[in-house]
């Protein structure tokens, strides 16, 4: 694999057409975004390989054995080692199909990414004017300087979302735009813009955990929308999970339509994490034994999130095997758990409420978190 000048990225144009629902590529091809592009020859390439953010893409056509053994190469050698400097802990590869699941399987080996379904929305048509359903005491705001340059209690809880494209504030205020919601001195929720380029952007949206299930983020995104139609912007594209069924849900109600399914890989850079993370995704696929020879497989690894020692827990709990569970969770209190109510109220842990040594571990849990509100 080569490092293809930035001069000749026209190149690789033709490989990312089956791409074109992510925007991100879209604006790489056109100067927007600063990445490196990796291809298996320079003057004419098949393949490319290039990292943005947190996201990992494929393109062209796949190659050999010995083409992913030398992707594998940029993978670890490169784009972990600079997504890691950043501190990215995990990442997304995106690809065109299913046809490349035997090479990635090849670029990634024991690397273990854990394949999920997403979905493409894009926007149709309003289904309410977001004015009429505005709750009293709350404003949607534009993303300003004037609005920055405001009191706000988690101004940070905005900021962080602008920069997580753009480098900095200023170059968010100055090429990309959005609409926030707030309350008295503090900010509920956001709406931005990602990838504009070509009368087309991408929404990134989210709202406060304790403001949620209100139909907030379809009023933002309802006013979002209006605001990208006023600069000019023509087509607006959404993707969440298609396990994200609060997202898909928000997006429908909004007015947008959903338009494709694709597949991505999520991953984790460190092993133990990564092991955790696949536990996490099938312990909500409800494949209760991969679940927990994945939280065990983490917790046999240096540095395990001790976050698993629950998840196993919960797994154990729907296999029937009280007390490999039991085990686990006693193992998650002794490692730091210190909310109850996680337990109380884990759908996972339903059969081990009537159970003398879970109702121990609650009240060893509920005395920790008595003495820490003291």
């Amino acid at each position: 694999m080569f490092l293809l000048p930035p001069e000749h990225l026209g190149r690789v144009r033709p490989l990312f057409r089956k791409m074109e629902l992510h925007l991100a590529l879209q604006a790489l091809l056109a100067g927007e975004v600063d990445a490196p592009v990796y291809v298996d020859d320079t003057d004419h390439p098949h393949l490319a390989l290039t990292r943005i953010q947190s996201r990992i893409y494929l393109a062209g056509k796949p190659g050999t054995h010995g083409v992913a053994d030398a992707a594998r190469k940029v993978f670890l050698g490169v784009l972990m080692r600079e997504a890691l400097r950043e501190g990215r802990e995990d990442y997304l590869l995106f690809y065109p199909d299913a046809s490349w699941e035997p090479f990635i399987k090849l670029m990634l080996s024991d690397r273990e990414p854990y394949l999920r379904a997403m979905q493409h929305y894009t926007f149709k048509e309003a289904t309410a004017d977001w004015r009429g359903i505005l709750p009293e005491g709350m404003e949607i705001r534009e993303v300003d300087a004037t609005l920055l340059a405001g009191n706000w209690q988690n101004l940070d809880f905005l900021t962080d979302e602008m920069t997580s494209e753009r480098p900095t504030v200023e170059d968010f205020l100055a090429k990309s735009f959005g609409v926030c919601l707030t309350r008295d001195d503090e900010i509920l929720g956001w709406c931005l813009s990602e990838y504009n380029i070509h009368h087309r952007c991408e929404v990134g949206i989210a709202a406060r955990t304790d403001v949620r299930r209100r139909g907030l983020a379809t009023m933002l995104a309802l006013a979002f929308v209006e605001m990208a139609q006023s600069r000019g912007v023509v087509k607006v594209g959404w993707h969440c999970g298609a396990r994200n069924f609060a997202s898909g849900k928000t997006a429908l109600k909004a007015g947008f339509e959903h338009v494709a399914d694709y597949p991505v890989y999520l991953g984790c850079f460190d092993p133990a994490l990564n092991m955790g993370q696949r536990g996490y995704f099938e312990l909500l696929d409800e494949n209760f034994a991969s679940a927990l020879a994945c939280y065990e497989k983490a917790l046999s690894l240096p540095d395990a999130p001790e976050w698993a020692h629950f998840g196993a827990g919960c797994a154990a709990a729907m296999l029937g095997e009280t007390e490999r569970a039991l085990a686990h969770l006693s193992d998650a209190v002794e490692h730091g758990a210190e909310d109850g109510d996680d337990f109380r109220g884990s759908k996972f842990l339903t059969s081990l409420r009537e159970d003398l040594a879970f109702n121990l571990l609650l009240e060893k849990l509920d005395k920790r978190k008595m003495g820490k509100q003291r």
